[in-house]
């Protein structure tokens, strides 16, 4: 073998480990970067009124636009964080504005939370027929209603999601994650809000 075939064969071998050890070195920082996530946080999902998400005044149905909204853009982006950051449930938290309930209406607090309960447990209720009196009971009844559509769509044996969870924040929560002024209204576009947020309930134990 020449000197020049020699060294041309010395340099193939080079390359190959070199596209050997890059490889190696992908599959380990993407197997790195995939544990990390398990442990990350996932992105909050925020859907206010602003863009679009809109509920009518003391109402909890979902319009035409929310709904073709949640189809088109947020289930896809809950299925995929599910998957990145290995989480198994979704969390929807209901928001409202500052605006006072002027009803002073007293009927039993109870009817609410059964209410509310058979909705979450059964196939079909009628959601606005549940009377609400604080906008605590309001942000429970919306976030309800969200997981109603998202529950049959996202919870399935094929999906990594096990369940789907309301919450309510009612008017005490701004847009910003602080605790709001009852009666100030500025903002009200971003305060009236749903947020979404994936977790893992092996974290909760």
């Amino acid at each position: 073998m020449s000197k020049r075939q020699s060294n041309s064969t010395m340099q193939s071998e080079i390359f190959i480990v070199l596209m050997i050890v890059m490889v190696l070195l992908f599959i380990i920082t993407s197997f790195y970067i995939s544990k990390l996530k398990e442990h990350e946080q996932p992105p909050l999902i925020v859907l206010d009124e602003a863009h679009g998400y809109s509920f009518s005044s003391s109402s909890a149905i979902l319009s035409r636009e929310f709904t073709t909204q949640l189809e088109e853009e947020v289930i896809n982006d809950i299925k995929e964080y599910s998957k990145q950051y290995k989480c198994d449930t979704v969390e929807i938290y209901g928001y409202t504005d500052g605006q006072p309930f002027t009803s002073n209406t007293i009927y039993n607090s109870q009817s609410f939370d059964r209410s509310i309960h058979r909705c979450l447990v059964e196939d079909s209720c009628d959601i606005d027929s549940i009377r609400t009196s604080s906008n605590l009971e309001l942000g429970m009844k919306r976030a309800v209603s969200v997981v109603q559509f998202l529950q049959p769509i996202l919870v399935n044996s094929y999906s990594p999601i096990k369940r789907i969870l309301p919450y309510s924040g009612g008017a005490l929560i701004d847009a910003k994650g602080k605790i709001a002024k009852i009666e100030d209204r500025v903002g009200d576009r971003y305060r009236r809000r749903i947020e979404i947020r994936l977790s893992r309930s092996h974290d909760l134990h």
